[in-house]
């Protein structure tokens, strides 16, 4: 009966994936699945990633640092200043191979919840989930 709660829980979560690297978005999408998370959206920019959180409830926000355009940062911080109403406090994980002090720092500052630094591994991305949604990861 546990697992069925688990299994209910996690199908509930809604993940946007917002990384203009493909292959990354599809690695991060595999390893949500894994650990239980099959609701997600993805975009490939900062602008397709306000379109879907004007037309979806999005639960957290897994945010690559290194795009063309606007950073992963700038886009945080548009989401924090309320850019698309409802999404202030929606938790942001960084997921990035950028590990400069600078950003890691910026990163906290903006109230990115969590950073990880790619490769991702699905244990690792559960946990920050977990962190990010307020959750024990041991009981998950």
């Amino acid at each position: 009966m546990e697992n069925a709660h688990k299994n209910i829980f996690w199908d509930k979560i809604v993940c946007l994936i917002v990384d203009d690297d493909k292959f990354s978005r599809t690695f991060t999408k595999t390893a949500l699945y894994q650990i239980g998370i099959k609701n997600t959206k993805e975009a490939g920019n900062s602008e397709e990633a306000l379109e879907i959180l004007r037309n979806f409830k999005i639960d957290t926000i897994l945010l690559d640092q290194q795009m063309p355009g606007k950073s992963g940062t700038e886009f945080a911080n548009e989401i924090k200043s309320g850019i698309v109403e409802g999404t202030q406090n929606t938790p942001i994980i960084m997921i990035t191979v950028d590990t400069k002090e600078k950003t890691v720092l910026e990163a906290k500052q903006l109230g990115i919840t969590e950073y990880l630094v790619k490769p991702i591994s699905p244990l690792a991305l559960k946990k920050r989930i977990c962190s990010a949604l307020g959750l024990n990861s041991e009981r998950v």
